[in-house]
């Protein structure tokens, strides 16, 4: 073509407008899949249960400890109070009893992020803009750490300049080595990214580097491309690939050596990237399918209209082949989903929540008059990545609360799904605009746990008997002996280590679940049972540190999951 262009400018400008005019010919056939009615509703759908309320409004949420979840807001007018009066934007929230502690922070923490280093310490970065009348500083290049503990005293940590450039709307995630990286954002608040102002660069820490590494990529994605989506990629010990998805493109990157190793097909649809927002998961690894690596990504809309429909279509692709991965474009239950959450659950199927059914992701506008985003979608969906495709999707029990911009929910130890957030609005509005800033909080119950069958109670885990006060140490690749005791003659068991990530604005990050073997079950006596879980092979299936096991029976989750350290 570079020859062409040079000699011949004008039949060159023709011929390439016809190459253009042909691939949006071929996207256009990729995208026209056979469109079904409405996913059929669940025989049991599962439930919704207003607990208690946030405190702060829960733009980030973040498991923490089996029963604490940390919540993160923006620097606004919270009705907490932090100890030397300013109004609270982060809570530490027990989900076993609905209270909250308030924690204390400095600096702004607008759309930052976060990821677990592989000795279970959480690692925070980025924020906004000084907010001097709050009195609180500016948050672009903090690094913040919160280390989580058993008497209520644990807090923030923050170093003001602890990254090597300023983020807004970074992505996290943590490595196979126990790092984390730190991967785009912008420099300052905008509603879409720009060439001026976004950070296409990535840095790790801990790290010797004192400036962050290029990352043309995000170059070549712009203008969607904040929070980008990343998943390590499973595969040998030494590998060090990532799945990096921005605007409508995705690539195969190695962390080592800093190089793409393969580009991969277009998504066909809109820009899935904030403010366009689906949402992407890697949907279960199992030893029995040698961890084959799907990505699932769904929903978004094309463009930055606060009357424009969401979108309906989800794409998959499968990288167990990179010279023959492609995506498979299907409907998303029938739902037009904008802002949607996504949560594995402890059966191993995923659940869509939340989100809008038009419009973009953002602020309202006018004073709060104008809503850019609408017709909040009330019916969460689930998908099972086994079944035929057609008969992936069924539809759950509607929740009463629209959860719109800012909304998040993430799966707990008891294998509910916690749930809260929507704040629309750029301050704390909780009357006079059609969608206030909730901080309701509510208990999803899903179909597994009303099904009637036994739940087992895990007793003991790498012959420890003292359970979720402290993680339990257990290695990759090894046979982990575990005890359960279950009031049913005939239990299936099964097993899976889960890790639940960082949750903000549609972003799962380093959310994982990967499946365990389950060998030598023994019924020792009056409904005790034996049995080893072999871990997971390497920190490329599931990251080390903070991870979770479930123990389950005919898939439905026991009365907890135990916390371990995997390393």
């Amino acid at each position: 073509m570079k020859h062409f262009k040079i000699k011949l400018p004008i039949i060159s400008a023709l011929f390439t407008l016809v190459i253009i005019l042909l691939s949006n010919e071929t996207d256009a056939k990729t995208t026209s899949f056979k469109k079904r009615d409405l996913a059929p509703l669940s025989k049991i759908p599962g439930s919704f249960e207003v607990v208690g309320d946030s405190g702060v409004a829960a733009m980030h949420i973040v498991l923490t400890a089996p029963t604490k979840i940390v919540i993160i807001d923006k620097v606004e007018n919270n009705p907490l109070k932090q100890k030397d009066g300013r109004a609270a934007i982060s809570v530490e929230y027990d989900i076993q009893t609905n209270k909250k502690r308030v924690l204390n922070l400095n600096t702004n923490t607008f759309c930052s992020a976060g990821a677990f280093l592989g000795n279970g310490t959480l690692v925070h970065t980025g924020g906004a803009e000084e907010i001097a009348k709050s009195k609180f500083d500016e948050g672009f290049e903090s690094l913040r750490i919160f280390e989580s503990c058993d008497n209520d005293s644990c807090d923030w940590y923050e170093n003001p300049k602890g990254l090597t450039s300023k983020r807004w709307y970074p992505t996290m995630t943590t490595l196979s080595d126990g790092r984390v990286m730190i991967i785009g954002g912008s420099k300052k608040p905008i509603s879409k990214s720009t060439k001026d102002d976004h950070n296409p660069t990535v840095e790790f820490f801990p790290s010797d580097s004192a400036k962050p590494e290029p990352f043309p990529f995000l170059e070549e994605t712009l203008p969607f491309n904040l929070y980008p989506a990343v998943h390590v990629l499973p595969g040998p010990a030494d590998q060090k690939f990532l799945f990096v998805f921005s605007n409508t493109d995705s690539i195969v990157w190695d962390w080592g050596t800093k190089s793409i190793i393969k580009r991969l097909p277009r998504l066909p649809g809109p820009p899935r990237l904030y403010p366009l927002s689906g949402a992407s998961v890697m949907l279960p690894l199992r030893p029995e399918e040698n961890y084959a690596p799907q990505i699932l990504m769904c929903g978004g809309v094309a463009k930055q209209d606060a009357n424009e429909p969401a979108d309906d279509s989800c794409g998959r692709i499968n990288l167990s082949n990179l010279e023959t991965a492609n995506w498979e474009v299907e409907d998303f239950g029938g739902i037009r989903r904008n802002m949607p959450d996504v949560v594995i659950l402890a059966d191993g199927k995923t659940m869509f929540l939340n989100g809008a059914g038009k419009g973009y992701a953002g602020y309202n506008i006018n004073k709060g008059k104008t809503q850019v985003a609408d017709d909040p979608v009330l019916t969460p969906v689930l998908y099972d990545h086994r079944a035929p495709k057609g008969k992936r999707f069924t539809r759950l029990t509607d929740s009463k609360i629209p959860r719109l911009y800012h909304s998040v929910a993430t799966l707990i130890p008891d294998g509910r799904v916690f749930v809260a957030g929507s704040n629309p609005n750029s301050e704390v509005r909780t009357n006079n605009t059609k969608y206030v800033t909730d901080y309701r909080v509510e208990m999803f119950t899903p179909p597994y746990l009303q099904l009637g069958f036994k739940r087992p109670t895990i007793t003991s885990v790498a012959n420890n008997n003292i359970l979720n006060k402290g993680a339990i140490g257990v290695n990759y690749n090894t046979a982990v002996p575990v005890t359960v005791s279950i009031d049913d003659p005939n239990p299936v068991f099964s097993a899976a280590l889960v890790h639940y990530g960082f949750i903000t604005h549609s972003v799962h990050m380093s959310q994982r679940y990967v499946g365990c073997s389950v060998q030598n079950v023994t019924n020792l006596s009056n409904g005790l049972y034996s049995m080893n879980v072999i871990m997971p092979p390497n920190g490329n299936i599931i990251v080390p540190g903070r991870n979770y096991l479930y123990i389950n029976n005919n898939d439905v989750p026991g009365i907890t999951a135990i916390e371990v350290m995997l390393s």
